[in-house]
């Protein structure tokens, strides 16, 4: 909760332009050097091309010694369109408690509303949720202006992974899971909780439904794909 939502939502472009250029064949080293020295990315500068290094890698968590994450670059190097945002949104979540609670409480408590949502919706739809969790005391801490920024900051991420659609107002649908963003979940649910019954409860399975149900659903789907 150090960090608020950034303002440069899921870089998908950078990604996607990373990855269609590297292929499957990609490593931890091999992506550095293509985007600073290379500069496949196309920056007009080295000091550019080092920022946007920096932030891809902060955002995404680029440690080759991660396990998760390299399941995650092999699995992105296969993805594309909503797959691929979903499996960014999902790797940056895992670290991001601020996200996870503006997804959960905004996007799937909202998404059925006929009300269209901008960001002062949702910081009235904050203020109003009870309880005292942590991340909505970070939310509500911060100053008005902040607020609002993070508030778009976050349309800007539903509307990336095709969750949020329209330009002012925006109108949330419901997606279906992509098939390397459902193993991902999977993979993540099952290394936090290994041989536990309360993988159905794992924020990542119930990403997109919110329901034990739903959360079965993926796992039950990925098991039968494998």
């Amino acid at each position: 909760l150090k960090t608020t939502l950034a303002s440069s939502g899921l870089l998908l472009p950078e990604l996607s332009a990373l990855f269609a250029y590297l292929g499957k064949n990609v490593s931890y080293l091999n992506l550095r050097k293509k985007v600073v020295n290379d500069n496949i990315l196309s920056k007009p500068s080295i000091q550019s091309s080092q920022v946007i290094w920096g932030k891809l890698s902060a955002r995404y968590k680029f440690n080759e010694k991660d396990n998760l994450f390299q399941n995650w670059l092999k699995l992105i190097t296969q993805s594309e369109g909503y797959d691929l945002a979903q499996l960014a949104i999902l790797r940056w979540a895992q670290f991001d408690l601020l996200l996870r609670f503006m997804w959960r409480e905004v996007y799937l408590l909202s998404r059925n509303s006929e009300s269209p949502v901008q960001s002062k919706n949702i910081i009235d739809f904050i203020h109003s949720i009870k309880g005292h969790s942590t991340p909505k005391r970070f939310f509500l801490d911060c100053s008005e202006n902040v607020q609002t920024r993070i508030a778009q900051h976050f349309l800007l991420i539903l509307r990336d992974c095709g969750a949020a659609k329209g330009k002012k107002n925006k109108t949330f649908s419901i997606l279906p899971v992509g098939e390397n963003a459902s193993r991902y979940a999977v993979r993540l649910a099952k290394y936090d909780s290994p041989g536990s019954n309360e993988i159905l409860d794992h924020w990542a399975l119930r990403w997109w439904g919110d329901s034990p149900t739903k959360a079965d659903d993926i796992i039950r789907k990925v098991e039968y794909d494998s």
